[in-house]
């Protein structure tokens, strides 16, 4: 009785705390990301802490980290023409792949996560209007899924999906519904998450293994560990209205392979892999089975998980230390290598070192590898934006390692457990609204607990209906 008598105590102590302190998770459009469960991992998703680790390693100031994410977001956003990636048409804009002049699902979601994240509204929508009108399928086979390759003109060129884009796609739309109070990005991102599982032939994660297929058709026995999110995957499954107990094995699932994919000595990953973990050899890329393009993402998905959740934290300082030791011996000088680390070629690039530097939030706590996080850390601070030609994929892998390292990845949430105690009211519904009934997010009474799904207000609090 005594434990629990303490166990509630400090349970209401820590509520207080967060309430007291709940103002300072908000941003100045009523968008929340901090605390909203109690649970024994240390992530930012329990914390609300996003502390950047080039303040708290390198001694930057929040002036001098602000300036460098201006200055990206000015360089691939708004720079000249042999600078910037996002092309403006008007009513829609597109994210170019300045390597092959055409515009991809990958690209189009990294745009539109970088641009929530930064909270640049009106290019998110004008990405978000191309992507809806030229590559989402609505209907069919694909429906739910988005071409991987149009022209600059629309023109869908290729109507399979690379599923890392819809990863991003519904991730970016989630944190877009919450941040901005949008919830018509909530029904877009619904509707996809929905039609990711088809049970059966068709849906983006095995139905058996539950890990991200390669494709959804034709190439759905095997899969590509860069597209393993685990993060995202994790609050799929709390956000879902749909296949909450799929997305919940996923998540597990997601963990599991990534870990599994990671070399046991050099910490390296294949850009495609059995489900396994084992590299995956394929007929159309004599490379798919060696550490190339792809595999560089893992590095920023499993160190992003770590700070995000830390769910697998000892499995991931692990991944992180092979990782780190290997490119140390190499002393940063090689891109491409087999999955053994042997037969090294072409030049350390700018997305890979953004990468590897937010891999090592996974060894902020090492005493042994201070100087190697420093090291990277520095590496990925001092890189300068890219220009011509082949801009596109690196330049854009290394500004979204450059948001989780600058503390600007922010898991956006639709409410926190004090909404109804303290800290900005954005849907109209205050405390004198205790009365069980349920109000929209406007602030509109329900006559009726709600037919349709979404996000209401009830008793001051807000809920999902189902």
């Amino acid at each position: 009785m005594i434990k629990l008598r303490k166990k509630i105590l400090t349970m209401i102590l820590a509520l207080a705390t967060i309430a007291a302190s709940a103002k300072d998770f908000y941003d100045e459009n009523g968008g929340y990301y901090g605390p909203e469960e109690f649970q024994d991992f240390g992530g930012a998703y329990y914390t609300g802490d996003y502390t950047s680790p080039f303040k708290t390693c390198l001694g930057k100031t929040d002036e001098e980290i602000q300036a460098k994410l201006d200055q990206l977001w000015d360089h691939y956003f708004k720079g000249a023409s042999n600078a910037k990636v996002y092309f403006d048409r008007g009513y829609e804009a597109y994210i170019l792949d300045t390597g092959n002049n055409d515009v991809r699902s990958e690209g189009m979601s990294y745009g539109m996560m970088i641009a929530v994240q930064t909270n640049h509204k009106t290019e998110f929508d004008k990405l978000w209007a191309f992507a809806k009108n030229h590559m989402w399928h609505k209907s069919g086979q694909w429906d739910g899924y988005f071409a991987w390759l149009c022209g600059t003109d629309g023109y869908m060129r290729d109507q399979n999906c690379a599923p890392d884009a819809e990863m991003y796609f519904m991730m970016s739309l989630l944190f877009a519904a919450n941040r901005w109070h949008d919830y018509r990005y909530m029904d877009d991102a619904q509707y996809i998450l929905e039609k990711c599982w088809k049970n059966g032939n068709g849906s983006l994660f095995s139905e058996s293994h539950k890990i991200i297929c390669f494709q959804p058709y034709n190439c759905s026995d095997f899969t590509d560990p860069s597209y393993d999110l685990p993060a995202f995957v994790d609050l799929f499954s709390r956000w879902s209205y749909t296949n909450q107990d799929k997305w919940m094995m996923a998540t597990y699932a997601t963990r599991n392979h990534l870990y599994k994919s990671s070399h046991s000595r050099t910490g390296l990953f294949a850009d495609y892999s059995e489900f396994n973990g084992q590299p995956k050899s394929t007929s159309y890329n004599t490379n798919s089975h060696k550490y190339m393009y792809d595999a560089m993402r893992c590095a920023m998905n499993f160190g992003m998980d770590y700070y995000l959740f830390g769910a697998d934290a000892e499995r991931q300082e692990v991944m992180a230390k092979r990782l780190i030791d290997f490119f140390e011996e190499d002393d940063y000088k090689h891109a491409r290598f087999n999955w053994d680390g042997s037969s090294p070629s072409e030049s350390y690039t700018v997305g890979e070192t953004g990468a590897n530097a937010v891999a090592c939030y996974c060894l902020l706590n090492n005493p042994d590898y201070k100087d190697a996080v420093k090291r990277n850390l520095e590496m990925a601070w001092n890189v300068k934006p890219l220009t011509g030609q082949y801009r596109y994929y690196d330049g854009l892998v290394h500004y979204l390692s450059m948001l989780h390292l600058c503390g600007a990845f922010k898991i956006w949430k639709s409410g926190s457990m004090t909404d109804s105690l303290t800290g900005p009211t954005t849907t109209g519904v205050t405390d004198k609204n205790v009365d069980n009934a349920w109000y929209a997010l406007d602030g509109m009474k329900q006559n009726c607990k709600p037919s349709k799904k979404g996000i209401y207000v009830k008793n001051g609090k807000k809920v999902i209906a189902q």
